[in-house]
């Protein structure tokens, strides 16, 4: 007979939450990539976002087990997901566009936030793998702004 303890409970439940989240960012995210139709976005504008509290985040999680900590994808999911700021017609995506041993970029779009100027956000995410983790190396953040309030596509000039 098979008795599982309190802590083995809590780490199962922690464990089928992650795997619930990983699934429902998974779908969101094929669904958004499959309704994209332009890329004119203006990366070289884009604003650098300080990377500090993220990175801070990790290291907490690391030094707790937490098993979101482990990977860039997860720590995206964690960090970026799509509880942030996003009301019911948004859209969230991210994807890796380069990958080494000890580097990944993740592009992260989330379109719909509850912002009356700010239609979306796109961060471009740069990861280094430093002293056996993942850190945030750089973090630049673009805008696209609702219609009539400044520019369709992601760019570092604020909306109006």
């Amino acid at each position: 007979m098979l008795r599982l303890t309190a802590s083995h409970a809590s780490c199962t439940r922690r464990y089928r939450n992650l795997i619930m989240r990983y699934l429902r960012t998974l779908v969101i995210t094929l669904l958004l990539l499959l309704s994209a139709c332009s890329n004119d976005d203006s990366y070289d504008s884009f604003v650098i976002e300080d990377a500090t509290k993220y990175n801070n985040q990790i290291l907490s999680a690391l030094q707790h087990n937490e098993p979101w900590a482990q990977t860039p994808f997860l720590i995206v999911g964690e960090l970026f997901g799509p509880a942030y700021q996003t009301e019911g017609g948004g859209g969230y995506a991210f994807e890796q566009t380069e990958v080494t041993d000890d580097f990944v970029r993740v592009a992260v779009t989330q379109e719909g936030l509850l912002d009356d100027s700010v239609y979306g956000e796109k961060r471009i995410i740069d990861f280094r793998y430093k002293a056996d983790r993942w850190v945030i190396d750089n973090i630049k953040l673009g805008f696209k702004c609702q219609r009539n309030r400044g520019h369709q596509n992601y760019a570092g000039e604020l909306c109006n």
